[in-house]
């Protein structure tokens, strides 16, 4: 049989083996035998036939990626925790935070975060390398917090502002409320809310909005009288707020009752004014009635009528005589009230008192001359 010369790699060694085409199994196990041993064994024209193991510095070993992978397949659970390791240690080289990587075991100041926005605060702190940073309901009302939740503000903080610390071993703790609250007076005190811009809005969306923020407490009440709205006598729901109390912007507790004054759609919230009553016609005055004209005392006409009588007798001395005396008579109780009905009297027209105190008046008669009668006006 013909001898043959096999050159083979065995754990990263070459290795040349002698032997014919038949045998060349068999010198092949008895090579990879002795090159795991290391050292010849058993028959010495046997080592010799399996070949020399390749020296060190030889350029016919395997380097490089040949080896490294001979060795990966001869190990392969110690390769795989070795690049999980490897893999590992890259990712956190590479997510290496700035502050953590100078100032872990440094002491810092701690920052401000009141005012600001929570996520901004929770990212801001984190960058800083803290131990822990969490979020908390800065009211009483103890509502679940989330670190990044949003729409709440930072109003108070542990550590304080200012305290010395170092991060790598402290708790960050940040206690907010949401954005459209106000922060507490203190720590856990009773939650607080701005009070909104109502003014303009329909009654039902005004309610809602006082419903988010918590004031349950709302009284309904007229613009122009001022009675209350709130009995279900009448919908008012799409009636316009004319007015508010509190103003928006003032921060109340959430036991406040809000007041809100309504018109409904279509009238004005100010008030009209009354319409004036018309003053009556004054009424005219009376005219006065005409005083009476002063009596003429039945001297004056007895006189009168005496001195006409007596000038009017110039035959007969007796009828002279009588109208004089009559004349005389009348005016002798002229000055007193006494004069006598059916005596001669002047001028017409005049008024007198008779002796029993009627009234009497100067009367033409029938004869053309003037006689006492009553006076019945």
């Amino acid at each position: 049989m013909d001898a043959s010369r096999v050159d083979v790699s065995v754990d990263g060694r070459r290795i040349t083996l002698w032997g014919s085409r038949i045998d060349g199994s068999c010198t092949l196990l008895q090579g990879t035998r002795k090159a795991r041993s290391g050292s010849p064994a058993g028959d010495p024209r046997l080592a010799a036939a399996a070949g020399e193991v390749l020296p060190a510095d030889s350029s016919a070993r395997p380097r490089g990626r040949a080896r490294l992978s001979a060795w990966v397949r001869r190990r392969p659970v110690l390769a795989s925790v070795v690049a999980a390791t490897l893999i590992f240690a890259a990712w956190g080289a590479g997510h290496e935070t700035p502050a953590r990587a100078g100032t872990e075991d440094r002491s810092v100041a701690v920052p401000d975060f009141a005012g600001a926005a929570l996520t901004t605060a929770v990212a801001d702190a984190r960058r800083q390398s803290w131990m822990t940073v969490s979020a908390a309901d800065a009211s009483s009302s103890l509502r679940p917090v989330a670190d990044g939740a949003p729409g709440w503000r930072v109003c108070f903080q542990t550590p304080s502002h200012d305290e010395t610390v170092r991060p790598s071993v402290s708790a960050l703790k940040l206690y907010a409320v949401p954005e459209k609250e106000a922060c507490p007076s203190r720590l856990l005190a009773p939650r607080r809310v701005i009070m909104p811009d109502i003014v303009g809005e329909r009654f039902d969306d005004a309610s809602r909005a006082l419903d988010d923020l918590g004031l349950a407490h709302t009284t309904a009440l007229h613009a122009h009288t001022g009675e209350r709205l709130d009995d279900g006598a009448q919908d008012v729901d799409d009636w316009q707020v004319c007015r508010q109390e509190p103003e928006a912007g003032h921060e109340v507790l959430l036991s406040t009752s809000a007041d809100l004054w309504l018109i409904s759609q279509g009238d004005s919230c100010t008030k009209p004014s009354p319409k004036p009553t018309p003053k009556p016609k004054p009424k005219p005055k009376p005219k006065p009635k005409p005083e009476p004209k002063p009596r003429i005392g039945g001297t004056s006409g007895s006189a009168t009528g005496g001195g006409t009588s007596g000038g009017g007798s110039s035959s007969g001395g007796s009828s002279g005589g009588s109208s004089g005396t009559s004349g005389g008579t009348t005016g002798g109780t002229g000055s007193q009230p006494g004069i006598q009905f059916g005596g001669y009297c002047s001028p017409v027209g005049a008024i007198a008192t008779t002796a029993d105190g009627r009234p009497a008046k100067c009367f033409m008669g029938s004869d053309g001359r003037a006689r006492w009668g009553y006076n019945s006006g």
